[in-house]
């Protein structure tokens, strides 16, 4: 728990914290509700044509269903063609105590079945997570974005604690430079909220809540860390006044896309496993968040 919290709300983490993590998640959605009913920020519902070309971008496999599922299989539902781009193999997680070798043949396989199950096309660049360079890098994102030309790109962003994510994020903003493309954005959050601040997109996805979760299915072994995701969704609804799961989007032009990632990035928590530490994700990099919506390029969104 930060020291720089007043005693008040120290107060109120301590009895979140007794609650448990069931109950500390009621509680803040709950809080949720009450602060969407006070919020000044106006938001648009997610819409599509029908006609995109649609292209995400993963650090990690599993990064494309944490912050999209839903939209995913709404794209494709719609008529949009959908490639998802998985940049790393994940090689470094030692969920369930295995090797790396055999974690990224697991991962790769997982993110097979879950491109099936959205019924998008999957695009495995299989660099070696933590031990790629930039110019292998630029070289895969580029490879991604020349093949699918994509009308929409969901992308991370540096709002985002992950080394990885903000270092891909960065090497997008660059290529789509060096392309000329000029896609809509949609920055996408994987463990750490855009928030409030950052939010322009809400897409209601209450009624896929159960392909959602088949899709998650597929990461087997990454169960612990996505929990936190769905716990996101329901914050998300609450707050924007849907019915049981919402996934929020930043829309950017490209071109304010690749300036905001000149920037250094700013420091975020994520959320984790236990739901009574949540609200610190939202806490952590507010300054920057602010920079981003209000004084960015002397953009408003």
């Amino acid at each position: 728990m930060p020291s720089s919290l007043g005693p008040t709300s120290r107060a109120f983490f301590r009895a979140a914290n007794g609650l448990g993590s069931r109950g500390a998640e009621t509680l803040w959605t709950a809080s949720s509700f009450l602060m969407g009913r006070m919020s000044p920020f106006p938001k648009r519902s997610w819409t599509s044509s029908g006609h995109e070309r649609v292209l995400l971008v993963a650090p990690h496999p599993d990064d494309e269903v944490v912050g999209c599922a839903g939209t995913l299989i709404r794209h494709t539902g719609l008529g949009d063609t959908v490639t998802v781009a998985i940049v790393t193999d994940g090689s470094k997680s030692r969920a369930l105590g295995i090797d790396g070798p055999t974690m990224a043949a697991l991962r790769e396989r997982e993110s097979s079945a879950a491109a099936e199950r959205m019924g998008v096309q999957r695009r495995w660049m299989g660099l070696p997570e933590g031990e790629w360079s930039d110019q292998e890098g630029r070289a895969a994102i580029r490879r991604a974005l020349a093949e699918a030309t994509p009308t929409v790109v969901y992308a991370p962003s540096n709002i985002d604690f992950h080394p990885e994510h903000r270092r891909v994020a960065a090497l997008v903003a660059e290529t789509l430079v060096e392309l000329g493309q000029t896609p809509d954005m949609r920055l996408y959050a994987a463990q750490v909220p855009l928030t409030p601040l950052l939010t322009n997109v809400i897409h209601d996805v209450s009624d896929l809540e159960a392909a959602i979760r088949s899709v998650f299915n597929c990461y087997a072994s990454q169960q612990k860390t996505l929990s936190c995701a769905f716990r996101s969704r329901r914050y998300a609804a609450s707050f924007y006044g849907a019915s049981k799961q919402a996934e929020a989007f930043c829309t950017i032009p490209a071109s304010l896309y690749a300036r905001l990632h000149r920037r250094p990035s700013a420091e975020y928590r994520p959320m984790g496993i236990r739901a009574w530490t949540d609200p610190l994700a939202l806490f952590a990099g507010v300054r920057e968040r602010i920079y981003w919506r209000w004084t960015a390029g002397g953009r408003r969104f």
